[in-house]
């Protein structure tokens, strides 16, 4: 597996804390100043969460089919599951024996297709299919990349974690990794853990939104989503480096 930007495999601190339970919090998101998220906020964000994408012999990213502005193009596909993206290659291979799978993070990748000024290209995101599979059992009409969150009520306020005073809201590529969360958080508070509710909105969404919200409240609390990617991708990363 090629990978273009080692700094992806970098500690992820804040997740081992997680897992931890050290960091566990409720309550409202602490209100920012009301504007919409930037471009470099936007790739900030996007930087720790691993994507695949599979290279041609000349360095070029598969593509795919894709109706934009009610017209047909040829957008780059990137896999969310790294597994899927190895069997994917196993097909690739029988028309270009050279492709191979690159690693490369979300937010360099976003930032050099998306938001390249002289020639900005949407992406297709492919979602891990057991996670799209735990989405649906939340929101049986769902579609897109899920991410899942956690809030006090159908209505209430989002489950936040604290660091150094700070409230951030995390969004989780893995079910199981939210309810790792929500197991942690029951221990400490189980009363309130018993009105807990997931629910899943996509990337799609969220990347969308990010860029074009006009919203002060909900941009208030876009500043601190905090994405985190799944531990079994993490671990499938880990499995393909040398020894």
């Amino acid at each position: 597996m090629r990978q273009l930007f080692p700094s992806i495999l970098r500690p992820l601190p804040l997740l081992t804390a997680l897992v931890g339970g050290s960091l566990l919090g409720g309550g409202l998101v602490m209100p920012l100043p009301a504007q919409a998220l930037g471009e470099e906020a936007i790739v900030n964000k996007l930087e720790q969460v691993p994507v695949f994408i599979i290279l041609n012999s000349d360095g070029q990213p598969l593509t795919a089919a894709a109706e934009v502005n009610d017209q047909e193009v040829k957008v780059p596909v990137v896999f969310i599951d790294g597994e899927a993206a190895d069997e994917f290659l196993n097909r690739a291979r029988e028309e270009d024996p050279s492709a191979e799978v690159a690693l490369v993070d979300l937010g360099t990748l976003y930032q050099e297709t998306v938001l390249n000024s002289e020639a900005q290209v949407p992406l297709l995101y492919l979602p891990i299919g057991d996670e799209l599979d735990a989405a649906l059992q939340v929101q049986s009409n769902f579609q897109g990349v899920p991410l899942f969150i956690a809030r006090q009520g159908a209505d209430g306020p989002y489950l936040t974690i604290n660091q150094d005073g700070q409230a951030s809201l995390p969004m989780f590529f893995s079910r199981n990794d939210l309810q790792t969360l929500l197991n942690r958080y029951q221990e400490s508070n189980a009363e309130a853990a018993s009105d807990i509710v997931v629910q899943v909105l996509s990337l799609e969404w969220l990347l969308s939104t990010m860029a074009n919200s006009d919203d002060p409240a909900l941009d208030a609390q876009l500043e601190q989503v905090r994405l985190f990617p799944s531990t079994e991708v993490l671990n499938f990363i880990r499995s393909q480096q040398p020894e």
